[in-house]
This record gives C-alpha cells, sequence and structure tokens, in this order.
C-alpha cells in the first residue's frame, strides 16, 4: 500500500517511524518549507524533515500545497493513502480526492471534542480526564471528517502538555495497523461525527500563559499544564515578567486576595488563588536563567502581603 504523509510537528515523528519501520511503504513525506527561527533567525527544519532526512526519505516541502504544481506533483504518485498528522496546513477539496482509498487525518482528542489546532492543550486546560486519538476520512472543513477509528486515553495527575503529547503519539503508533486494515476492508464505512457535540480547541497564544490569580487553584494548575512547554506560564514581580516552571496546590488556611504572597521560605512561594492556594518551587525571572525559589528568594526581598501579576 503506497502512503504519502504529510507532517510537521514532533506529534508526527513518531507515527512516520512506525510506518517507516512497519513494512509500510512510505511514497512521500509532505513537510512544512524551512523557516528562519529564533532569536539569530537560523534556518530550521520541521521535526519530520529532520527524521526523514535522517532515514533517506523522498521530501516535499511546496510553499503552497493547494497550488497546481503541488497538486500534479501528488498525482503523479498515484498513492494510496494520504495520513496528515499534524502537518499545519489546510487540503483542498484537490488534493483530497487523490488518494485511491482514502485522505486520512490522525487528530489528538476524541472527536467532535476539541477540533481545531490545540487539543492538547486545550483538554489539559479543561481539567479533562480522558482524552484519546481519532482517524478521519478527510473534508475540505477543520476536523469534521467522518470517523473511521477512535481510541481513548486516560490523562493522569501528572501529565503535561508535553507528557500527553507523547503519549498520544504513541498510541496513534500502536493503531497504525489495525486502521489500515479497516481501510482496506471491502464495505467498511467510517461514521459521521455529530456536530452538536462539538467543542474546539484554538490555537496556543503567548498570552494563554499569564497566570490569573482570581481563578480557582485547580484552573490555575490546569492552565499551568495546558501550557507546560509553550506558552509558558508566567506572572509578574514588582512589573517584570516572572515565569513559574513548576508549581503544585497547597493547603493554606489563611484568607488573602488573589496573586497575595502568603509563605516565601525554603523552597515555597505560597501564593493565594480566587479560590485555594498554589505554592511555587521553580521559577525564571525575566533575564535571569531558571532557579529554584529558594535561590530566586536570597536574590530578592520578598515581602508577604506582596501580590503577583
Amino acid at each position: 500500500m503506497k502512503i504519502i504523509f504529510f507532517g510537521s510537528g514532533k506529534f508526527a515523528v513518531k507515527i512516520l517511524e512506525t510506518l517507516h519501520g512497519g513494512g509500510f511503504k512510505v511514497w512521500l513525506v509532505v513537510t512544512q518549507p524551512d523557516r528562519k527561527k529564533g532569536r539569530h533567525l537560523r534556518v530550521g527544519r520541521t521535526p519530520v524533515k529532520e527524521y526523514a532526512l535522517n532515514n533517506k526519505l523522498e521530501i516535499f516541502q511546496p510553499e503552497d500545497i493547494n497550488s497546481p504544481e503541488a497538486i500534479d506533483e501528488l498525482k503523479h504518485k498515484e498513492a494510496d493513502i494520504f495520513l496528515v498528522v499534524s502537518y499545519g496546513r489546510i487540503l483542498s477539496e484537490n488534493i483530497l480526492k487523490l488518494p485511491k482509498l482514502l485522505p486520512v487525518n490522525i487528530h489528538a482528542s476524541l472527536l467532535p471534542k476539541y477540533r481545531g489546532a490545540a487539543p492538547i492543550n486545550r483538554a489539559l486546560m479543561k481539567g479533562e480526564k480522558i482524552t484519546g486519538i481519532t482517524f478521519i476520512k478527510m473534508n475540505e472543513l477543520m476536523d469534521e471528517g467522518d470517523i473511521i477509528f477512535q481510541k481513548s486515553l486516560r490523562i493522569e495527575p501528572s501529565d503535561d502538555a508535553v507528557s500527553l503529547d507523547d503519549k498520544l503519539s504513541t498510541l496513534a503508533s500502536e493503531s497504525l495497523a489495525e486502521v489500515i486494515g479497516l481501510i482496506g476492508k471491502k464495505g467498511f464505512e467510517p461514521k459521521k461525527q455529530d456536530s452538536n457535540e462539538a467543542t474546539y480547541a484554538p490555537l496556543m497564544k503567548k498570552t494563554d500563559g499569564l497566570i490569573l490569580w482570581k481563578d480557582t487553584s485547580k484552573q490555575i494548575i490546569g492552565n499551568f499544564r495546558g501550557c507546560y512547554g509553550w506558552p509558558g506560564s508566567y506572572t509578574y514581580y514588582k512589573n517584570k515578567i516572572l515565569k513559574v516552571l513548576s508549581m503544585e496546590e497547597a493547603e493554606y488556611s489563611q484568607d488573602a486576595a488573589p496573586g497575595q504572597i502568603l509563605e516565601a521560605k525554603d523552597n515555597r512561594l505560597v501564593v493565594a488563588c480566587g479560590k485555594g492556594c498554589i505554592a511555587i518551587h521553580e521559577v525564571l525571572p525575566e533575564s535571569h536563567k531558571k532557579m529554584e525559589v529558594k535561590s530566586f528568594l536570597a536574590g530578592h526581598d520578598v515581602k508577604i502581603s506582596e501580590k503577583l501579576g
């Protein structure tokens, strides 16, 4: 079975690796063009391109995947399946009708919940206990295609956006052979999504990481887990950004205004929330390196009753 793989982000790499090492013919790897990034604007490759280069897979990086030239290139490959994972571009109807069997997308949620660009982050931010992966037959609408296969996964209290991304990528990889077998079965029909049950997971923004101390401690922990990795969680101390790298809920009986510092000793900076408290253990002050809270306290005259935010 000839497969063209579309992917760019880290989530897609393990899936491509499983395909390539599992006896399936990866005819072509389509990934986004190299881009300048970082403070020094160095040209960076996508994680998928790095894997493809290291494994001598043919690579295609069109600036416009929906251009006539790109469509011609894909058409000539005569693929059975297009497998799209964290590619980052919308595919036109003209592309989706090219594969002989199906264009398939792997989405990191139990659709129709969390359609959109950031399903892993948003599920954590909403305090979900269960998530999963969904394989869909793609159409021209965002994550609205018919469902081929789903598998659920429990979200552990220790999970964050980085660990859950890895778990769901593994789950999708382990399901590949079963799904490709289903697609090849005569008479197999994907089932329609119930759009009345749909929820959405918009693209993450830098501002999503701002800690809102008026929220409950549970909400703040959920946002911290969902923003872990990028954009990260941050607050303000004396009008300077203070990134928070480690936190947990804390027991504290004193009533205080949201954002007020209740304790600043040893390796604990305890802060009041709208309901409950948070203990911060590791921070990254503006223009400094990351440090444990005890080092931060040693270099700053932090006073009880001062406020963050």
